[in-house]
């Protein structure tokens, strides 16, 4: 057998970059594979199209092991009544989740308004008891997405009398900064906070929410370094002796996000400098980092939203592959409304798929000796610690942020993806491209949060700083509520930072289509679209699908037809009174000919469209009546605002 094999291999010459370089060189006629091939991510790194083993030299050859290969299957609850969030948890666990995820921050006011609480309305030791009655929380772990909220919560868990396996806490007060542009308590305050929220076996409660930052608009690399950055503060604020334990604490809150390859590097990179993070602090580099990853609410659109499905898969796969301890699937329709049982279990099965047909859970390491994932692995990580040290130069993360540099930056990051998906050169199958005109949206773009006042007692709570987290305990073991201890731990302070917006890329075209919705009830029915396709059969044809593709976006009626020899057969047949914009389609060529009679027959009928570039016969064309001209890379939103603006004008 060992013979057969030598002999079977040794049929195969071995290929050198050199010799697969060429190959390809002149399967590309000559070109540049680097620049024809080439691949921009937009996240900072620009991987070539092959790699090789030769590749793999001076590259770390160990693996990259998460704690555990076998994640968290982590579904969020969006109900808000205790009494409901303790019905959806035991349908969760039912349907094989073994995490759950609650939300519920909250907000302080001033002394005369009081504050909010969002998400779960968990106001006192009672309703957060309520949550788990008949729950076996001894096989279930808790995820609590609680930000401000999270010192009286860990106290609440500290309280309930039932046996839990773990729960994390996504407490990240260096993000509040950038969130609301001001420190969360005053300078002297947060490092006792810190203090006493790590330390715990089975509780983790310190967070660096890179998510927040990828909503914001960073790139991969960018998200690696924050994260990073964040835990040197935790690391920093705490004496040498309490270190270990908050890097136990310690939870990245990643992304799980559209680029496939990348994505899986990226889970891997951030593990590799973790170490070498902890090693800076003279802290064992074998403390595993805890990764919860959440598939990215970024790309995901109302329009066409059942692809919101096929988005979360594949991220959902990049997450497992990279090595995640704990992922939430978001459901597909979370993006404009509260999410319904078919969603929750669709994302609650794509877990069971990943682990149970696919058997993603069996590999320790699955990407370990792809050359290229351990190149891109590699890359990024080299560029992260670089942005890292970028900001550690700085002063750390606050001064970075005091300074403007990460805002600066991750703007940079966030106005080259609104332009790439403007001008479609990323697709969002189904809104920026192949949209389907027809299709009804939802009553609301937007999906309503939960959101009720802090409720006060007549307590005179006092809290001790030094024991915050004893003397929350004590507090509502004794009737206390949120509301008379919220400034215990949440004192926000004077606004000194610019703020970081997250953006989502398929609201732009989802507006959209929600104007042409208010557009079509003031004409009472929907715009109208004539494409006239005329001359060469390819151009036009290649023209007209191009436009229906990109007017498509707005949600116009819109009317193809066959084709035309000359205007005169098409202004017989289209009847210029028939539609609110006319798009010519045809050649460059034979566009000197066709525009004159094109607006000669439609002028002040509708829009006039020419679907191509005009060259240096735009002023030309637009004295004769063309109004727009549409092209490959134009900013497609813009333009299709130019056009509803227009009609709405014409609609008065």
């Amino acid at each position: 057998m060992k013979d057969n094999q030598q002999k079977l291999f040794s049929e195969f010459t071995p290929a050198t970059n050199e010799q697969w370089a060429e190959q390809i060189k002149k399967d590309l006629k000559g070109a540049d594979y680097k620049t024809e091939l080439s691949w921009q991510t937009l996240e900072g790194i620009t991987p070539l199209p092959f790699y090789s083993r030769n590749d793999l030299k001076g590259i770390p050859a160990e693996t990259i092991p998460s704690t555990t290969r076998v994640w968290q299957r982590c579904e969020p609850v969006f109900e808000t009544d205790p009494a409901a969030i303790n019905t959806s948890i035991q349908r969760a666990i039912k349907g094989g989740a073994n995490s759950i995820q609650i939300k519920c921050e909250i907000t302080s006011g001033d002394q005369i308004l009081g504050g909010n609480i969002t998400g779960a309305q968990i106001h006192s030791q009672k309703d957060f008891d309520r949550l788990f009655e008949s729950v076996d929380l001894k096989s279930c772990s808790l995820v609590f997405d609680s930000e401000a909220a999270s010192p009286v919560l860990l106290a609440m868990l500290l309280n309930h009398t039932d046996t839990f396996k773990s729960a994390s806490f996504l407490f990240d007060p260096f993000t509040y900064h950038a969130k609301h542009g001001r420190k969360p308590l005053p300078d002297e305050k947060l490092p006792a906070l810190i203090s006493q929220m790590q330390g715990r076996s089975n509780i983790r409660c310190l967070a660096g929410d890179g998510l927040f930052y990828h909503r914001a608009g960073c790139t991969i690399v960018q998200e690696i370094a924050i994260v990073l950055a964040i835990a040197s503060e935790y690391l920093m604020s705490v004496d040498e002796t309490t270190r270990p334990g908050a890097a136990k604490s310690f939870i990245a809150k990643l992304s799980a996000g559209p680029l496939y390859f990348p994505e899986i590097a990226k889970f891997r990179a951030i593990r590799r400098l973790w170490g070498s993070l902890l090693q800076a602090y003279g802290v064992d580099k074998e403390i595993p980092l805890y990764i919860h990853a959440e598939t990215t609410p970024q790309n995901k659109t109302a329009t066409d939203s059942h692809n919101n499905m096929l988005r979360a898969t594949t991220e959902a796969m990049s997450a497992v592959l990279g090595g995640v301890d704990s992922l939430t699937i978001t459901p597909f329709d979370a993006v404009y409304q509260k999410p319904n049982d078919f969603s929750l279990r669709i994302a609650r099965n794509v877990h069971h798929v990943v682990r149970d047909e696919a058997h993603l859970n069996k590999v320790a390491d699955p990407a370990a000796g792809s050359y290229y994932i351990e190149q891109l692995t590699d890359q990024i990580a080299k560029e992260s610690w670089d942005f890292f040290r970028l900001i550690e130069n700085q002063g750390g993360f606050v001064k970075a942020l005091e300074n403007r540099v990460l805002q600066s930056e991750i703007n940079k990051s966030k106005k080259r993806k609104l332009e790439a998906y403007s001008t479609r050169k990323r697709v969002l199958t189904g809104t920026n491209s192949y949209p389907n005109p027809d299709e009804e949206l939802p009553n609301s773009l937007n999906r309503p949060e939960g959101t009720d006042a802090l409720i006060y007692t007549k307590s005179n709570y006092s809290p001790d700083m030094e024991r915050l987290i004893p003397s929350l305990r004590e507090h509502l073991t004794n009737g206390g509520t949120v509301g008379d201890s919220a400034k215990s731990f949440l004192e926000p302070q004077k606004v000194l930072y610019t703020t970081l917006e997250e953006f989502n890329a398929g609201e732009l075209f989802d507006l959209l289509r929600s104007k042409t919705n208010h557009i079509t009830k003031k004409l009472g029915r929907k715009p109208r679209v004539s494409l006239i396709p005329v001359g060469d059969v390819k151009w036009r044809k290649l023209r007209a699908t191009f436009a229906q593709n990109l007017l498509g976006c707005a949600g116009f009626d819109i009317e193809n037809h066959a084709g035309f020899e000359m205007i005169d057969e098409a202004v017989n047949e289209i009847n210029p009174d028939s539609s609110d914009i006319f798009v010519l389609c045809g050649s460059d060529k034979e566009y000197e000919k066709f525009v004159h009679p094109f607006c000669e027959a439609y002028l002040k009928k509708g829009i006039l469209l020419l679907a191509g570039s005009p060259g240096d016969r735009e002023k030309a064309y637009r004295d004769s009546g063309i109004d727009e001209f549409m092209m490959t890379g134009m900013n497609v939103p813009e333009f299709l605002g130019r056009l509803q603006q227009k009609l709405t004008e014409e609609a008065l």
